[in-house]
């Protein structure tokens, strides 16, 4: 694992600072052991900042200094671009380093099993850019989903509790079903964050969700390292504004998904066609085109400019985002409508319409490794959960199929080298599925918890230690998507006629102060 311990910041339109940098924060940085990283600080450059012939000389001579001191360097005006930045070297090491972080050669590619996991990772950075272990941020809550909203005295004689779920907005674009909805850009941004919604009738709308004061009190307490942006309006606190419109498809969407950077959006459709959007502006940039339709599609997780894409022929292909170019095909037994990594980003679990989850190995290409026949319906969906060490929980998978189940799987790992070797069910829920594609997402609050769509019109909710179920109602149509944010504070579903109704925890303690 990479030990990550020490940034050294310096204002590019001070040359001081960076003298002082290099000379002395970066050789004591160093002597304690620590990996490093030059960040330049941007920010007051954008605003008033030197000549570009001044920049340029301060950037080189901030390399050269990397250099000596085996530092990773770049330039930005928030620690969250570098953090995404440094993700995709995770797999090489911070640059220069002349060996893999296991200790193999540079000509030999590095043990998966010693590769740190993507959670991990994050998790890593977060911390050490002051991010959100905090203690107080890992206490176990009553419930799912963190309280998010002040309640008032007249909402509490209408919930069950003292804090508790509600339908707090209502969105509708269109009357064509939602096929797949997403959380994005959540770390980019102080006062908002994006949730994109697909259509059949092959639309997107991306949103603007602007955060709640409670949301906002929050990540000052974590100290979350998010970028910074213009304070939003009073009157557009706690709203939701469409941010960009993307249109292009002429068929249902299958997935949708951000890239690495989230300054794209990625979508798959029954038009035989994967399409790259950027996202503030709506504009298409790119389109890939297949033989048939495109179930669903996703991107390596160490390698960016590559993306696995499965289509209805049951084949699937490693495409260059750069070029177009098909890099591997893949036939599989029966068509695939489910792709996810797990956080080692080693391995590919793709799940088929016969109710099977085949893992390939990504290592040089993808390779088959096992299969495991899971249930009589086709797999619509698979989340992965990572391991709960501090719950004594291993990492997991929960799994939609249309016999009317969701199902959670623990993952089996190989120590030392850290390979997937089995698939074990764990147990069986109940929830009304037989036609749709439906999708489900898990949050982390109290012992973590399953949440599914269905389509006897309510949200099911799992506590997945005591597998005692909730149902929200409030949709009076079949609930296809729902998903959960980053920071466990705001639930998104989805139903067949277009709505979209977001849900908050509501918090009443300081009505028991009063």
């Amino acid at each position: 694992a990479i030990v990550m311990k020490a940034r050294v910041i310096y204002d590019l339109c001070d040359p001081k600072s960076l003298q002082f940098a290099l000379e002395n924060a970066l050789p004591k940085a160093k002597m304690a052991g620590a990996n490093l990283v030059l960040f330049g600080n941007t920010g007051k450059l954008e605003s008033d900042g030197p000549n570009s012939g001044d920049t340029q000389a301060i950037v080189m001579k901030a390399k050269d200094g990397a250099a000596q001191h085996l530092a990773y360097t770049d330039e930005r005006s928030t620690l969250a671009h570098i953090v995404r930045r440094i993700l995709q070297e995770i797999d090489q090491g911070f640059a220069p380093e002349p060996r893999n972080q296991d200790g193999s050669t540079a000509d030999t590619p590095p043990r998966k099993g010693g590769a740190m996991t993507i959670t991990s990772a994050v998790e890593n950075f977060k911390n050490w850019f002051g991010g959100s272990n905090n203690p107080k941020s890992l206490k176990l809550t009553e419930g799912v989903l963190k309280p998010s909203l002040k309640g008032s005295s007249q909402m509490r004689g209408t919930v069950a509790s003292s804090a508790d779920l509600r339908a707090v907005q209502q969105l509708q674009d269109s009357e064509s079903a939602v096929t797949c909805i997403c959380f994005g850009q959540e770390r980019l941004h102080k006062q908002y964050i994006l949730l994109a919604a697909a259509s059949k009738d092959g639309t997107v709308v991306i949103y603007r969700c602007y955060r709640t004061q409670k949301e906002l009190a929050m990540m000052q307490l974590e100290n979350a390292g998010v970028g910074e942006d213009e304070p939003s309006p009073s009157e557009q606190r706690d709203q939701i504004v469409v941010h960009s419109r993307l249109v292009g498809h002429s068929r249902a969407i299958t997935s949708i998904f951000f890239n690495l950077l989230e300054d794209q959006l990625v979508t798959t459709s029954i038009d035989k066609s994967v399409r790259f959007w950027q996202v503030d502006t709506g504009e298409m940039l790119k389109v890939f085109t297949d033989s048939s339709p495109v179930p669903v599609a996703a991107f390596l997780p160490f390698n960016p400019q590559v993306f696995v894409a499965a289509n209805s022929n049951a084949v699937l292909r490693l495409v260059n985002v750069q070029n177009g170019l098909v890099l591997q095909k893949l036939k599989v037994e029966t068509e695939v409508r489910a792709l996810r990594f797990d956080d080692t980003g080693a391995f590919l679990l793709a799940g088929t319409k016969n109710g099977s989850i085949h893992v390939l190995e990504n290592s040089e290409g993808l390779k088959f490794k096992f299969k495991v026949h899971l249930a009589r319906g086709g797999v619509t969906c698979i989340t992965f959960v990572p391991a709960r060490p501090e719950q004594n929980m291993p990492a997991s998978l929960l799994v939609n199929t249309s016999d009317s189940s969701v199902t959670i799987i623990d993952c089996t790992y190989e120590a030392p080298q850290g390979i997937l070797t089995n698939l074990t069910v764990r147990n069986r829920v109940k929830v009304a599925h037989s036609l749709l594609p439906l999708k489900c997402c898990f949050s982390p609050s109290g012992g973590g918890y399953l949440i599914s769509g269905s389509e006897d019109r309510e949200v099911y909710i799992y506590n997945l230690h005591t597998y005692k179920v909730q149902h929200l109602k409030h949709h009076v149509v079949p609930v296809v998507a729902v998903a959960v944010n980053q920071q466990d504070t705001l639930l998104a579903s989805a139903d067949s006629v277009g709505r979209i109704v977001l849900w908050r925890r509501l918090d009443f303690s300081h009505l028991a102060e009063q």
